[in-house]
């Protein structure tokens, strides 16, 4: 690495801008009284490339680089590497709480191996902020510490170096060029020997427990060791026969378990008392249910048929009834002696309609309110059925309890009673019809009032 052109401004003790050309220097010495700022050329050359001095015992340490006065500084180096010219610069800046950092940290290339780094000559931006120091150590092939040993020696370490002892110097030297490492290498060396050889001693006693392994008592080992395998293989497949077993087992006694958990639930399980009433209401309940929906079919053909007829009726003009109504008057006018006859005994005989049409409409009524009574019976004997149902499922595995024959011999009964009742309904409404046709077919008690009071 050659120096071209450093550039200083606000740095250490440089307050204002400087520059220390060594273009056209082969060789350069710093001379001046003590303080005029020598030492900081060659740490503003350090910082550039590394952004740490090494005076200041600390690479964390940055508060130093910045003049103390100001409150922003740079420092560019120009140099040149490996054939190429480079330029690196570094920002520093003052902080509120009063501490230093470092910003716009940069590497670049110059396109013009002869330039100056001026501003609009082309460059290649090689790293930036803290990538820079890791670039600088892999372009130059040293790092921070190599460089400050072999290339910059420490103003302290140079005099101290000079008025050492030549014991002494060799030690400076050592630490300078950093050839400490070969005493710790020395020192590990060593230490690994004394661990070989300790190894070495103990495998010896080892091979030493080991003089009876002749042949014959290696054939007897290995003899053990098949007969070992046989018998381990045999062990393997007893345990996985006994863990078949085992598993077995386990499932037997969940089945065992299971089953004595549902015979116990069985011999809880006990029959209603009420079954035998139970059946008895259901099948009056089926009896009066049946004799209800064939009445119930008996009066809507009646009712249908009634309406039919009365469709098919035809339409009278008022007219014609006046008409029909004045040709009635005078026949009865002429025949009132009879009509009057006629009266008495109609009205006899409406009489005794009217009586039968009330009889048929209270047996009707019945018939309507037992309707609704076996409905209502028969959907509780409907849900109590269906219990019993539920109840049969789970006591399908029991005995059939004696007097169930009985029971469906009571239920046929109750069947064939239900359908007497069905027909004994279907007889009361055809009665109340026919009362009804009597009753539609009687002379007109008006017309008869009004003939009578004529």
């Amino acid at each position: 690495m050659r120096p071209v052109l450093l550039e200083m401004a606000g740095f250490g003790s440089f307050r204002d801008a400087a520059a220390v050309d060594f273009a056209d220097a082969d060789y350069f010495a710093l001379v001046g009284p003590t303080g005029s700022g020598k030492s900081t050329v060659i740490d503003a050359m350090t910082f550039a490339l590394f952004g740490s001095v090494p005076r200041w015992n600390d690479r964390r340490t940055v508060s130093l680089a910045l003049a103390p006065t100001v409150d922003r500084g740079t420092v560019r180096l120009l140099f040149d590497a490996a054939g190429a010219r480079y330029v690196v610069a570094r920002e520093l800046r003052r902080l509120g709480n009063g501490g230093v950092n470092v910003r716009n940290a940069r590497l670049e290339r110059l396109a013009d191996p002869a330039g100056l780094g001026a501003p609009g000559e082309p460059t290649e931006v090689l790293a930036a902020d803290s990538a820079v120091s890791g670039e600088v150590e892999r372009l130059l092939g040293l790092t921070f510490e190599h460089f400050c040993a072999c290339v910059v020696l420490p103003q302290g370490d140079f005099a101290e170096f000079l008025h050492a002892k030549p014991a002494d110097r060799q030690k400076i030297l050592t630490k300078l060029l950093g050839l400490g490492v070969y005493d710790e290498i020395r020192t590990a060396a060593n230490d690994q020997a004394k661990a070989s050889e300790h190894t070495a001693e103990t495998l010896a006693k080892q091979l030493a427990g080991y003089e009876d392994a002749t042949d014959e008592a290696e054939q007897a080992a290995a003899t053990r060791v098949q007969t070992l395998a046989a018998v381990s293989a045999q062990v393997d497949t007893a345990v996985a026969g006994l863990t078949v077993l085992a598993a077995a087992a386990r499932d037997a006694e969940a089945a065992l378990a299971r089953v004595s958990s549902e015979r116990a639930l069985l011999a809880a399980v006990q029959m209603p008392a009420d079954v035998v009433a139970l059946t008895s209401r259901l099948a009056a309940a089926v009896r009066t249910a049946a004799e209800a929906a064939e009445r119930r079919r008996a009066a809507e053909r009646a009712d249908s048929a009634a309406r039919v007829a009365l469709t098919e009726a035809p339409e009278r003009a008022g007219l014609e009834q006046a008409r029909r109504d004045h040709d009635e008057l005078a026949e009865k006018l002429a025949a009132r002696p009879g009509a009057e006859a006629t009266h008495v005994a109609a009205r006899a005989a409406l009489g005794g309609i009217v009586a039968a049409v009330a009889e048929n409409r209270a047996a009707r009524e019945a018939g309507a309110v037992a309707r609704e009574e076996a409905a209502r019976t028969a959907r509780t004997v409907a849900e109590e059925v269906a219990r019993l149902r539920a109840e049969r499922d789970q006591l399908a595995g029991l005995r059939a309890p004696p007097g169930v024959v009985e029971l469906a011999g009571r239920l046929r009964e109750a069947q064939r009673a239900a359908a007497a009742a069905a027909a004994g309904r279907a007889a009361a409404e055809r009665a109340d019809t026919d009362a009804r046709a009597v009753l539609a077919a009687a002379p007109d008690r008006a017309a008869l009032e009004r003939a009578r009071d004529a």
